[in-house]
């Protein structure tokens, strides 16, 4: 599904924030993208939906070079979600329907209403919908914007920090409804993460970067005590706590 190959780019040509970045992704795999500030995370994010224009290296979506594709064609297939999403002065209803641009021609049909409400009953966004979007609170609008990106009926989800800013339960739910959402739709989800402890409850795969490169790649097991210590430069012990592996911090 996602294929990258010796990718690499620079801010204004001589910063560098990818170095040789290699890895794929299968068709439903949720990949937490891990590491301290500064290791090219976000960057990395931006380059698979060319947000960001790589000089070197290659993305391959679902076998498509995306420097190749239409920008009509990338939103068909990935749906990206900043974050700090800017709401509109719009209810949330109609923001929630932008999220089908890329198959609108003139107007809405009927199917993107009805596309729009089925996406806020899954989110359990019905109430909002009269509601604007611009006032609603930090989990409330991050869920707006996750119905937005959903509604575009994506095989890729790139997430930058979903669950930045939230609080405790906020967060839970909003990794709760991403694993969900992947889980019963085959979606493909990429995301930003700071918390590892998130990451282990949302995620199956994961690539922690060091110093604009690759650390570790892989499943859970990669997570070992010494790995995670080395990418964060501090020490960390992974215990089982109640059934769930814990990431503890000295």
């Amino acid at each position: 599904m996602i294929r990258i190959e010796h990718l690499a780019y620079a801010y204004h040509g001589h910063h560098p924030a990818l170095d040789d970045i290699s890895f794929h992704l299968e068709q439903g795999e949720r990949l937490a993208l891990l590491g301290n500030n500064g290791a090219g995370k976000s960057t990395l994010l931006k380059c698979l939906n060319r947000i960001l224009e790589p000089p070197a290296g290659t993305v391959f979506l679902d076998g498509c070079d995306v420097k190749r594709m239409r920008r009509n064609e990338i939103a068909k297939m990935c749906a990206y979600v900043d974050q700090q999403p800017q709401m509109p002065r719009l209810s949330v209803f109609d923001t929630v329907l932008m999220g089908r641009k890329p198959y609108i021609r003139f107007e809405p049909t009927a199917f993107d209403r009805e596309r729009t409400e089925e996406v806020l009953e899954l989110l359990r966004l019905s109430a909002f919908a009269p509601r604007y979007a611009d006032e609603l609170s930090g989990g409330e609008r991050q869920k707006v914007a996750l119905a937005r990106a959903l509604v575009q009926q994506p095989q890729i989800l790139l997430l930058d920090e979903p669950t930045a800013g939230l609080d405790l339960r906020n967060s839970r739910e909003v990794l709760e409804l991403i694993r969900t959402v992947s889980c019963e739709q085959n979606l493909t989800v990429v995301t930003v993460l700071h918390d590892l402890d998130r990451a282990l409850r949302c995620c199956n795969r994961f690539l922690l970067m060091k110093k604009k490169k690759i650390a570790l790649f892989g499943d859970e097991s990669v997570l070992t005590d010494d790995a995670v210590s080395h990418v964060y430069e501090t020490p960390v012990k992974i215990r089982m706590i109640e059934g769930r592996r814990t990431v503890i911090a000295d």
